[in-house]
């Protein structure tokens, strides 16, 4: 049996088997079931309303769904308690949300070299490694910026580079490109999927856009939280 935070490389990074998650009396999704292989970029779209942020909030164990069951790396989050869950994650997974959702507090570069701190490395290295993801996802200019200051596409700039510092397993983004031009959207897309090929990595792009979804192996479609269809895209 693997140890937590352990991923067997035959394993699915991700499972999800019949889940149902509702907020009050609205049903968000109605036994999803899917999973992910390690290297496999796949496109969760539909439209506004659909459950695509509920599953990938799901996937990354900040949601416990209501039935069904979640299996990350191998391992069962059924009945895992905060701090599992969060061993789990660390390190090995990444979540881009729509909005960035920085620190507030913390300048560009802090908030990018935050994860390595949290997971143990020193300021010095910690902070020099964040420079060069920050220079990479084109916000170098952002490192001694508060997300205050910034633009919703600089924080998904920041946020991106947030994500990709530590060299996930699973790469989890809820519309990425949302704020940014056609150009930076496909820059920063590029910079995504090229690290996810280079490490094989997945990846599970949440997207309104059909030019970001077409860059996938595979695309699910959610209505009304169902499973509506689901397509190999290569």
């Amino acid at each position: 049996m693997s140890q937590v935070g352990v991923s067997d490389p035959a394993e699915p990074v991700l499972v999800l088997e019949n889940i149902q998650h509702a907020y009050r009396r609205t049903i968000a999704v109605r036994g999803v079931s899917l999973t992910v292989q390690p290297g496999e970029i796949l496109a969760v779209t539909g439209p506004s309303g659909c459950g695509k942020s509920t599953v990938l909030h799901v996937a990354a164990g900040l949601i416990r769904p209501q039935s069904g069951t979640v299996r990350l790396f191998g391992q069962s989050l059924t009945g895992a308690g905060d701090d599992e869950r969060a061993r789990l994650r660390r390190g090995k997974l990444s979540l881009v949300l729509q909005f960035g959702q920085l620190v507030p507090e913390l300048t560009g570069v802090d908030n990018v070299a935050l994860p390595l701190l949290l997971d143990g490395h020193g300021p010095t290295q910690a902070r020099r490694l964040a420079l060069g993801w920050l220079e990479r996802c084109g916000a170098q200019e952002l490192a001694d910026v508060e997300p205050a200051e910034m633009s919703g596409g600089q924080a998904q700039r920041v946020a991106v580079a947030r994500s990709l510092i530590t060299s996930p397993q699973l790469m989890l983004a809820d519309e990425p490109t949302g704020s940014l031009d056609s150009i930076g959207g496909r820059e920063l897309l590029d910079l995504m999927i090229g690290e996810a090929r280079r490490s094989g990595a997945a990846l599970i792009v949440v997207t309104h856009d059909n030019s970001v979804a077409a860059r996938a192996d595979r695309e699910i479609r959610l209505f009304d939280g169902e499973i509506a269809s689901e397509a190999v895209l290569v």
